[in-house]
C-alpha cells in the first residue's frame, strides 16, 4: 500500500513539473504571496498610523489612479499575446506607438479625474497626488511591448521576479517615508517611481527594440480587437471602484476608510491566488497550438476551472474562518471595534466567484469571442450597479452581501456559457 502511494505521489509530482500551467501558477503564486507579505506589512503600518478618515482619502487617491491604470494594463497587450507569429513583428511596431498615445491620453484623463474627485468630495488637497500619479502612464509604454512578449513566451518566472522586485522597492519606500512623517505622500511617492523597476526588468530580458524600418500594420485592426476589451476593462473599472465612490459620497470618508480597509485585509491571500491563476491562464490557453486547438483550449479551460475551485475555494474558506483571530491581532483592536470583521468575511468569500468569472473571461478571449465576453461583462456590471444603488442606503454589510450575490450569479452564468462555447465545432468557435 505504501509502495502504491509513493508511486502515485511521484507520478503526481512528475505531472506537476511537466505541466507548464501549474509551474507558471506556482511561480506567480509564490511571487504574489511574497508581494502580499510586503503589502501586508504596509497595510499593518498604515492601519496603525492612520485614522479611518485618512484611509478614506487614501482610498480616493488610489481609486482614481486604478480607474485609469486598468485601461493601460491590457488595452493593447492582449492582442500581442494572442496574435499569430507571422503578424507579430508588424503588430509590435504599431502597438508601441499606440501605447505612447494611450499613455498621454490617460495622463490627461487622470488629471481631469483628480479634479472631479477633489471637487465632488470637497477635498482640494487630493488633486495634486492624483495628478502626479498620472505620470506613471508615461513610463509604462517604454516596456509594455516587452512585457507582452515575455508573457507570450510564458516567461512567467521572470514576470514573478519583476513583480516581487517592484513591490519590494515600493514597500521599502513606503515604510521609510511613513517613518519620516510624510503622511499620505509616503504612499504616493514610491508608487510614482516603482514602474521604473518593471520597465527595466522587462526590457532587459526581451530583445525586441523599436525599428523604424519595420513595416507596421493597420492600427485599426488592433483597436477593433482591443475595442471590446477596452469596454470590458471599463466595466471592470466600474465594478472594482463604484462601491468605493458610492460609499465615500453617501456614507462619508470615515465609512469609506473602514470599507477600504476591509477589502485590503479580506481579499489578501485569496486574491493572490486568483491573480496568479488569471495571469497564467490566457497564455496557457493560447499556447494550445495542436491540430485541434479549439478542443485543446477547451480541455485546458475545464482543467483550470477545477484547479481554481480547489485552490481558491480552500484558501477563501480558511481565510474567512481566520478573520476573527487575525484582524485584532495584526491590525489592531480598533478595526475589530469598528465592525470590520463581518465585512472582511463577506468580501473574502467573493474571491471565488470573482475568480471563476474572470478566468472564464480569459477562455472567451482565447477562442476569439470578444463580443460574447463583452456581453457577459456588461450583464454582470449592470447587475452589480443595480445591487449597489439599492443597498447603499442600508450600510456597508448590505453592500458587501450584494457584491457576493452578484458575482456568484455572474460566475454561474459564465460557466454555463463557456461550457456551451467549448462544445461548439472549431469552425464556429473561431469564426
Amino acid at each position: 500500500m505504501g509502495r502504491i502511494n509513493l508511486q502515485t505521489l511521484n507520478h503526481l509530482a512528475g505531472s506537476f513539473r511537466a505541466n507548464a500551467f501549474f509551474r507558471n501558477v506556482g511561480w506567480l503564486t509564490g511571487s504574489m504571496l511574497l508581494s502580499r507579505v510586503l503589502r501586508l506589512a504596509i497595510t499593518v503600518v498604515v492601519a496603525r498610523a492612520f485614522s479611518t478618515e485618512d484611509y478614506g482619502q487614501i482610498a480616493l487617491i488610489f481609486t482614481a489612479h486604478e480607474i485609469i491604470t486598468l485601461f493601460m494594463q491590457r488595452c493593447t497587450q492582449v492582442k500581442l499575446v494572442q496574435a499569430p507569429l507571422e503578424a507579430l513583428a508588424a503588430l509590435c511596431k504599431t502597438t508601441y506607438s499606440l501605447n505612447w498615445l494611450l499613455g498621454l491620453g490617460l495622463l490627461l484623463a487622470q488629471c481631469v479625474t483628480g479634479f472631479i474627485i477633489a471637487t465632488v468630495y470637497d477635498a482640494p488637497d487630493l488633486w495634486l497626488p492624483i495628478a502626479l500619479l498620472g505620470l506613471c502612464h508615461l513610463l509604462m509604454p517604454i516596456g509594455m511591448v516587452h512585457a507582452a512578449l515575455n508573457v507570450r513566451q510564458s516567461k512567467l518566472k521572470l514576470v514573478a521576479k519583476i513583480e516581487v522586485s517592484q513591490t519590494f522597492f515600493e514597500a521599502v519606500g513606503v515604510l521609510l517615508l511613513i517613518a519620516s512623517g510624510l503622511g499620505i505622500w509616503a504612499l504616493v511617492i514610491p508608487k510614482l517611481f516603482a514602474p521604473l523597476v518593471w520597465v527595466f526588468g522587462h526590457r532587459s530580458q526581451c530583445p525586441w527594440r523599436f525599428d523604424r524600418q519595420q513595416a507596421g500594420t493597420d492600427w485599426r485592426s488592433i483597436l477593433r480587437y482591443s475595442g471590446n476589451l477596452l469596454v470590458v476593462d471599463g466595466m471592470q473599472v466600474i465594478r472594482q471602484n463604484l462601491d468605493y465612490l458610492l460609499v465615500g459620497h453617501f456614507l462619508g470618508l470615515e465609512a469609506l476608510g473602514l470599507y477600504f480597509f476591509a477589502f485590503n485585509a479580506g481579499l489578501g491571500i485569496a486574491t493572490t491566488f486568483a491573480n496568479a491563476i488569471n495571469s497564467a491562464f490566457l497564455p496557457h490557453l493560447c499556447n494550445a497550438d495542436s491540430h485541434d486547438a479549439a478542443s485543446a483550449r477547451a480541455g485546458r479551460y475545464h482543467n483550470g476551472i477545477r484547479m481554481i475551485g480547489i485552490v481558491v475555494g480552500g484558501t477563501v474558506v480558511a481565510q474567512a474562518a481566520a478573520a476573527p483571530f487575525y484582524v485584532p491581532l495584526v491590525f489592531g483592536e480598533k478595526w475589530e471595534a469598528a465592525g470590520s470583521i463581518p465585512l472582511i468575511v463577506i468580501l473574502c468569500l467573493t474571491a471565488l466567484p470573482k475568480t471563476m468569472f474572470e478566468s472564464s473571461s480569459q477562455f472567451l478571449r482565447a477562442v476569439d469571442q470578444p463580443k460574447l465576453d463583452l456581453q457577459c461583462h456588461l450583464k454582470l456590471t449592470v447587475l452589480l450597479v443595480i445591487g449597489l444603488i439599492l443597498t447603499v442606503p442600508f450600510g456597508l454589510t448590505a453592500i458587501a452581501l450584494s457584491i457576493l450575490a452578484t458575482y456568484t450569479l455572474g460566475a454561474l452564468l459564465m460557466l454555463l456559457i463557456c461550457r456551451r462555447v467549448s462544445q461548439l465545432p472549431a469552425t464556429i468557435v473561431m469564426a
